[in-house]
């Protein structure tokens, strides 16, 4: 009788300067997190909010990778990352998968039209997707659709503050979703789909928390602005990763008697 067996990835302990530099990311992580929250809801207009923005994306995705335990989870979540950007690329060039949209000056640098910052944004929702299909003990493709449905989910959330209030690019032609056409979330699942599938199936605790920490911030910005039903989709997202993570949490161990 032979019997095969499944060779599991070894996952090494953080180093000390990695652990450092991860709470480190965290903390501006979370100062940029609050801060941005406060000005939403006090009506607070910042002529640096741009700038903000992208060091609020760049730590995200830092605390992503830092949070990784593997160098083939990071090399993954890299290339993840420059999927995404070149998807974005082709976006605003053809008009391609997502409709024909552009940028604007508030997110800096850009690369090929596209702010850089994308790549880490890409980064951070796909490794959100792809730990809680791991979470849910998903193998394969049916991982790979399910982590892709919740990417495409956060974009419900994300696109109606970020290329309306926040401007950060602007539509062609305006769509049913909050001026967002439906080509738009076919696009996203179709990257989605393949960014997922590159990333692979693991759990990452960091993605889990920065991508949830994410998806609130829109819905906390979606309800300042009177923007129910995005706020309740974000809201909604957010309370099934916390069932999740509560779900997938190992038992207490037991004390035995004495």
């Amino acid at each position: 009788m032979s019997v095969t067996a499944h060779t599991p990835v070894i996952s090494r302990p953080l180093s000390r300067w990695r652990r450092a530099a991860l709470w480190l990311a965290l903390a501006v992580f979370a100062v940029l997190w609050f801060g941005g929250v406060a000005t939403a809801w006090l009506g607070v207009e910042r002529e640096d909010a741009g700038l903000l923005a992208s060091l609020f994306l760049l730590t995200a995705g830092l605390v992503v990778l830092l949070g990784e335990r593997t160098s083939k989870g990071v090399w993954s979540l890299a290339c993840a990352a420059l999927l995404g950007l070149l998807v974005e690329a082709a976006g605003v060039r053809f008009g391609v998968p997502f409709g024909r949209y552009a940028y604007t000056d508030a997110l800096q640098p850009r690369l090929l039209g596209v702010p850089l910052v994308m790549g880490p944004a890409w980064m951070v929702l796909v490794a959100f997707g792809t730990d809680a299909a791991a979470r849910l003990r998903l193998r394969g493709w049916a991982a790979t659709v399910c982590a892709a449905l919740l990417t495409t989910a956060t974009d419900l959330v994300i696109d109606p503050l970020a290329a309306n209030r926040l401007g950060y690019w602007r539509w062609e032609e305006a769509g049913a979703y909050y001026g967002i056409p439906f080509l738009n979330f076919v696009g996203w699942f179709v990257t989605a789909l393949a960014a997922c599938r590159v990333a692979g199936e693991r759990e990452n605790f960091w993605a889990g928390l920065v991508g949830a920490a994410i998806v609130l911030f829109f819905a906390l910005h979606a309800h300042a602005h009177a923007l129910p039903f995005v706020a309740l989709v974000g809201f909604a997202l957010c309370l099934a990763r916390l069932l999740l993570t509560l779900r997938a949490a190992p038992p207490p161990k037991r004390t035995p008697p004495a």
